[in-house]
């Protein structure tokens, strides 16, 4: 780098106001990232009667952003596709959207709202879908910025011996692998939470949920590839659940997106045997002595690459590509262009930035 990234007197976020579930809680987590780094919360508050008009022009693809405010753009982290909450200021700011749960079968719906807000830089939890619409929309940079938690809010002070979880499967189930080892479970009389109905909350809050991780054994995490692939299509990524379980030194047991494989520089999970379910979770159950190390290599290699603080300078190092290289956007490079200035920012950035 040689001039010093944007700060907060050009780069600010959109305040998240609420956070219903627990599954909102990253939004949260970002904001607290974003303002310890300096940069300045914006608010946008909306009235019932707001909020529900907001939704209805958003459904309609009525909105459209009719020019950049000098001050500066807005980073506004989506859950999902929410266009609605940037209403009415993203109608005369730049926003800076940062795409979870970005998945094919909204990939229009997206593509359109990059066009209508004439979106310059965008980033996206997911690398695969950072990489579609770097293809699909050339003259817009897409950046993959990896979810991430924040590792001291988890308690991984309690030995994996002394937890009264065994197994954990929280939230969406992988079903097939859920068939196969259920049964054998109950029949150890081993402690097995999971979603018995669906839509089911197994921890009603924050708190609970960080009580519940902490005295759990094994944290089962498959990619909505798996367990969802009606939804996430072949998109597979890393999510929150990986993160936090390492944050409260849970064995992990599933299957490691590539992402997470390539983020860490090696598989934190234990990867799932097909058709040995039982007798794998069986071993690890009664051999935790010999996944220590790994437990703890992994709960190291997330304080080094998998918190929020460490997302931020990746968004300031885009955000200041994109403020010099404003003549650049009228050019339209294309993703072959080596010499474009995202390609440039990429040379430079570990591969985990990408």
């Amino acid at each position: 780098m040689t001039k010093s990234a944007p700060t907060a007197r050009s780069l600010q976020f959109l305040q998240s106001s609420t956070c219903p579930t627990v599954a909102c809680y990253p939004l949260l987590a970002i904001d607290r990232a974003m303002s310890e780094a300096g940069l300045v919360a914006r608010l946008n508050h909306q009235t019932t009667t707001q909020s529900f008009l907001a939704k209805v022009v958003s459904k309609l693809r009525l909105v459209r952003n009719l020019r950049r405010s000098s001050a500066g753009p807005v980073f506004v982290a989506f859950m999902g596709f929410t266009e609605s909450k940037t209403l009415p200021f993203s109608c005369w700011t730049e926003i800076l959207p940062y795409c979870f749960d970005c998945w094919p079968a909204t990939y229009d719906r997206w593509t359109s709202f990059f066009a209508r807000h004439r979106v310059r830089l965008a980033f996206f939890s997911a690398r695969q879908s950072a990489g579609y619409f770097r293809q699909k929309l050339p003259a817009m940079r897409s950046v993959w910025l990896a979810e991430a938690t924040e590792p001291f809010e988890y308690d991984p002070s309690i030995p994996l011996g002394q937890r009264e979880i065994d197994v954990l499967e929280l939230g969406r189930k992988n079903d097939v692998f859920h068939n196969r080892v259920a049964a054998f479970l109950a029949s150890r009389k081993k402690v097995h939470h999971f979603e018995r109905t669906k839509g089911q909350i197994i921890f009603p809050n924050r708190q609970e949920l960080i009580r519940g991780l902490a005295q759990t054994k094994i944290s089962v995490c498959f990619p909505c590839s798996q367990t969802h692939p009606e939804r996430s299509g072949a998109v597979e990524t890393v999510t929150h659940r990986y993160f936090e379980s390492m944050a409260s030194k849970c064995l992990i047991l599933g299957h490691a997106p590539a992402e997470l494989i390539d983020l860490f520089g090696y598989n934190p999970v234990i990867e799932v045997e097909e058709g040995a379910e039982f007798e794998q979770i069986d071993f690890v159950l009664n051999n935790f002595g010999a996944f220590h190390a790994l437990i703890q290599r992994n709960y190291r290699r997330l304080l080094e690459v998998g918190t929020w603080t460490q997302r931020v300078p990746v968004v300031l190092n885009a955000v200041q590509e994109l403020f010099r290289s404003r003549e650049a956007v009228t050019e339209q490079p294309t993703v072959a262009d080596s010499d474009s200035p995202i390609h440039q920012f990429q040379r430079r950035s570990p591969q985990w930035q990408r």
